[in-house]
């Protein structure tokens, strides 16, 4: 699910004038500006930040900024206003003046692009989403094998029942779950049990390495995570076991009607996640009863699904 995440500083403009001659034009960004996702904000997402500068004739009781349909709140006296952009691609801000009775006389737009940035490689992703880690060990099947430092980006990870304090995998798979640590945290998730990571075998243990009779796990490239129990601020857990109710066939996971409660929070989340382009395989409960008590999550190449059977084998 896309979205815009903006932070403004807000005061009042003046009020009362002659509304008449009023006009509006925007100062900064450039039309065409590029705008890159370089730093943080609240919740761990990359966004970019950009100072909006409105020149305003007249004296209107308010100028507001907005993003389409999203208001993002109003300039400040001097028609300036700081927002930070979370969503790569093409925006229109638009800065609107209104009346005392609110009604709208005057709007300005200027359309910018937000980029990602240029990196030299994952491990500068890292860098970015200010992960602590090393390089290695090397480890068969895992091509930029990379031990994480918990947290991940202000989410802490449990496996076999204790606190991890590393996580070994590929670096494309830890930057994943860096960047899916916003919407876990937007969510107040500050906790993830896991089943497990790096894995060198064949799926549904179909065999001996390098001999399977389907081919490799995902989990044998260090690229994939089983994601099992989610804990909140509040210590309330969703557990897929426990809580996600498996959907009808034919499984369109995020289009079937959900239970209220922890199964609509479960639904949404992974939902959200695999709509942002997080990772390309998810496998739900629905998928088979292997799958029955977690999320198997993965980047296998050219994949792309979160439905039931059929799907690719990845696991």
């Amino acid at each position: 699910m896309a979205r815009w995440l903006v932070v403004i500083s807000v005061l009042v403009a003046a009020c009362g004038g002659d509304d008449a001659a009023l006009t509006l034009s925007i100062e900064s960004p450039a039309p065409g500006a590029q705008l890159t996702r370089d730093s943080l904000d609240a919740v761990g997402a990359l966004v970019a930040s950009v100072q909006v500068d409105v020149a305003v004739s007249g004296t209107p009781a308010r100028v507001a900024l907005s993003i389409g349909d999203a208001q993002l709140g109003d300039l400040d006296a001097a028609g300036t206003a700081l927002a930070t952009l979370a969503t790569p691609g093409p925006a229109t801000l638009t800065a609107t003046a209104y009346d005392a009775d609110g009604a709208a006389l005057a709007s300005a737009s200027v359309d910018v692009t937000v980029v990602d940035p240029t990196v030299a490689d994952c491990h500068a992703w890292l860098d970015l989403y200010k992960v602590g880690y090393t390089v290695g060990p090397t480890r068969m099947g895992v091509t930029d094998p990379v031990t994480a430092m918990m947290p991940i980006n202000g989410v802490a990870f449990r496996s076999g029942g204790a606190a991890r304090t590393a996580m070994f995998g590929d670096c494309s798979l830890i930057k994943s779950l860096a960047e899916a640590a916003s919407s876990w945290r937007a969510r107040k998730i500050v906790e993830v049990t896991d089943l497990g990571v790096y894995n060198y075998r064949c799926i549904n243990n179909a065999g001996t390495p390098p001999n399977c009779t389907i081919g490799l796990s995902e989990h044998s490239f260090g690229n994939a995570i089983d994601l099992a129990i989610f804990k909140d601020t509040d210590g309330t857990t969703y557990s897929v076991k426990d809580d996600w109710v498996i959907d009808p066939a034919p499984y369109k996971t995020c289009m079937d009607p959900t239970e209220p409660g922890k199964d609509a929070f479960m639904h949404a989340m992974i939902c959200e996640l695999k709509s942002r382009g997080i990772w390309n395989i998810v496998l739900t409960p629905n998928y088979n009863s292997l799958h029955r008590d977690h999320f198997h999550v993965d980047l296998t190449a050219g994949g792309d699904t979160i439905k039931g059977p059929p799907a690719p084998l990845t696991e």
